[in-house]
């Protein structure tokens, strides 16, 4: 009975996980992970009880394995929450100066978004799992984006060569800028700081989704999109309280035609 309750905790604990990370995929990431908290919580409970009836090496590593990845998936999404307030642009202002490097080791500065229009990226992090499936799901609209002559720019606090290493893992045709030290972050009042986040040179794919395998407290962006016209000035700007939730498909192209009309 005890190594019946071990494994069925384990498997409920692993089987929650695949349903909740198969939403990435979807971008259907669901704003109150209650199936994910539950699910955790019954792969506790359940290993719980089982080392309380028996301990043996046989139930004792399924259960302590369920176990801690319970709490570490718990203690992880409720820190989800991300600061909001000290934005330093809004709606109407014209992009702040600023100096990076490309994926291809390029200067890039605010000048590049003369006469375009571009949707910039402000991301945490090749390993984020969240930011991945959402510079993919650009991607996917990249027919939709080109009809409004829309470019894709995403910035975050990863090197040139994990930049580079981010477009060949995801497939990417977006230009990646590289702010390690978080200049431009912190120029535009975008940093979250304390944060626990991965390093994107030591992580790792399984199914298509990137997992960070050291994590550690410290700074890094705020998930920002701004959409910026041909002459420098932002016309809509999104952010996102809890890391793990960005804008739609819909919600983007909704903006998009609000700003630059039908075409």
């Amino acid at each position: 009975m005890a190594l019946t309750l071990a494994l069925l905790g384990l498997v409920v604990t692993l089987a929650g996980l695949v349903v909740y990370f198969s939403t990435l995929a979807k971008h259907q990431v669901p704003a109150r992970p209650v199936g994910l908290i539950g699910a955790l919580l019954i792969g506790i409970a359940l290993p719980a009880a089982a080392l309380w009836m028996e301990v043996t090496v046989g139930i004792a590593v399924p259960a302590v394995l369920s176990i801690i990845t319970g709490v570490v998936f718990l203690w992880i999404l409720s820190l989800r929450k991300t600061p909001l307030g000290d934005i330093r642009v809004k709606v109407g202002d014209t992009v702040l100066p600023f100096n990076s490097q490309t994926d291809a080791n390029q200067p890039f500065d605010e000048t590049a978004f003369t006469g375009k229009r571009t949707l910039l990226k402000f991301h945490r992090g090749a390993w984020c799992l969240y930011c991945s499936a959402e510079l993919k799901q650009f991607e996917e609209m990249a027919p939709e984006l080109q009809q409004f002559k829309i470019n894709v720019v995403a910035l975050s606090g990863d090197t040139v060569e994990n930049c580079k290493m981010h477009k060949v893992r995801d497939n990417l045709t977006h230009t990646l800028l590289s702010d390690p030290n978080l200049k431009v972050v912190k120029q535009y009042g975008l940093e979250h700081q304390k944060a626990l986040g991965g390093n994107s040179k030591y992580s790792f794919t399984l199914f298509g989704i990137p997992f960070p395998m050291m994590m550690k407290f410290k700074s890094m962006s705020i998930p920002t999109t701004l959409l910026i016209d041909e002459t420098g000035v932002i016309r809509w700007i999104d952010q996102s309280a809890d890391y793990r939730l960005r804008a739609n498909e819909q919600m983007i192209m909704a903006a998009v035609k609000q700003v630059f009309g039908d075409k």
